[in-house]
């Protein structure tokens, strides 16, 4: 079974890799210090000790454990037995140990040193026998298996101590991890929890950011298909019914005038879907392009608009009364053919009884349907769609608009006449 990557574990490996290394090659070096630390210190002591007092011109004398004596030949004999008199140069240090220091204490260690002030030449050398043992009995570790044990000491913090820190940080990061997965519709718009580092709250806000972003582009969609399948009801009702109208017109022979009348009206709707099609993705995805205006006639359109929904009257017994004129003005046909459409619907559908009246003066139209049947109609699929469409559109474009609903009648007033 293949291993998954984990960066906590990559990390802790790196880190002890690392830590050993540094620890092992700081101990190998300490250690090599530690052996010219001390030649450096004999060296300073035997040079110290060698013209402190006069030496005798036939014998060796004994200060601190040094020998000091003039000739080779007046040294010690464990000295001599031990050292070459050929290797012996002058102001160096000439040692020889019995044993090896990384492991154990030496056995026995010799040194010698050659000094020359003036004319007066001088040998300076000390020994030492059996130091294994000390003063209490007891015995010594060796320098080195000290070193050891302080560097297996030092690998074994270095060890626990970022194991000690991963967890530390890791915790806000499986708990961030844990808030990213409970993630819902509504939490991704509540502020996020203190995830302790500033990384890591800059991350939580980075994906909450982009969460919103898709979850907004979802809403639009989901707006956009509302809006859609609302709008296009009465176009395609429309289509529809005159193609079921041009069938049995043709089977009948019925006139070809008559033919081209029904044709009209299906081209018509035809054109309207495009168009509302258009006009709701541009309106669903907020694009800066303006709607192209042209010039019409509000009072024709609502007309026009208000035969479309006569399908939502049928079985009532309602009265429409229809005031318009003709006047022409430049304004995006497709937007108030929309909110008309939406307000006309409205209007009709939500009335069972009484009267509805629709007045244009100029760029001004008012609906106002009086209800007197008690009886409630339940709302068709996308009514609160239409009217929440048609207050976006109005507020897009700085239009006037105001409506009053009562218990048994509804007033709505738009003005195409922009506030600014």
């Amino acid at each position: 079974m293949k291993i998954k990557p984990s960066l906590r574990l990559y990390f802790l490996i790196i880190m002890i890799i690392t830590g050993i290394t540094t620890i092992s090659i700081m101990s190998v070096a300490s250690f090599n210090y530690f052996l010219t630390g001390l030649d450096f210190s004999v060296r300073r002591a035997m040079r110290a000790q060698a013209y402190q007092l006069p030496i005798p011109a036939d014998k060796a004398i004994n200060v601190n454990n040094y020998f000091i004596a003039r000739h080779w030949e007046d040294l010690p004999k464990p000295i001599k037995d031990n050292i070459d008199q050929e290797d012996i140069v002058e102001n160096k240090l000439v040692k020889k140990v019995d044993g090896n220091p990384l492991f154990s204490r030496p056995r026995s260690g010799y040194f010698v040193m050659k000094l020359n002030r003036g004319n007066e030449v001088r040998y300076i050398a000390t020994m030492f026998l059996h130091p294994e043992i000390t003063r209490e009995g007891k015995n010594v570790f060796p320098p080195f298996i000290n070193l050891v044990l302080i560097a297996l000491i030092a690998m074994t913090i270095f060890a626990i101590v970022p194991y000690v820190i991963l967890r530390k940080v890791t915790k806000p990061i499986e708990k961030l991890i844990s808030w990213a997965k409970r993630l819902n519709k509504q939490q991704i718009f509540q502020p996020h929890p203190d995830f302790h580092y500033s990384e890591l709250n800059s991350l939580a806000k980075i994906l909450q950011s982009s969460l919103q972003s898709v979850q907004e582009s979802l809403d639009r969609e989901q707006q956009f298909l509302g809006y859609a399948s609302h709008e296009l009801r009465t176009p395609i009702a429309v289509t529809r019914t005159n193609t079921e109208l041009l069938r049995k017109m043709i089977e009948k022979d019925i006139s070809k005038e008559k033919q081209l009348q029904v044709l009209d009206r299906i081209e018509r709707a035809s054109l309207n879907m495009t168009d509302l099609t258009e006009t709701l993705l541009w309106l669903n995805r907020k694009s800066d392009k303006s709607i192209p205006l042209k010039h019409f006639s509000i009072g024709l359109l609502t007309s026009q608009l208000a035969a479309e929904s006569n399908y939502l009257l049928n079985g009532k017994n309602i009265e429409v009364d229809i005031q318009t004129d003709d006047q022409e003005y430049l304004l995006p046909e497709v937007l108030c053919r929309i909110i008309i459409n939406n307000l006309i619907r409205n209007a009709f559908q939500h009335t069972n009884e009484g009267k509805i009246i629709i007045t244009q003066i100029d760029k001004k139209l008012v609906i106002h349907n009086q209800n007197i049947s008690q009886s409630q109609i339940k709302n068709e699929l996308g009514f609160g769609l239409g009217l929440e469409l048609t207050e976006r559109l109005v507020k897009h474009y700085d239009w006037q608009y105001t409506t009053i609903a009562e218990q048994d009648s509804h007033y709505v007033e738009v003005n195409f006449e922009s506030v600014n």
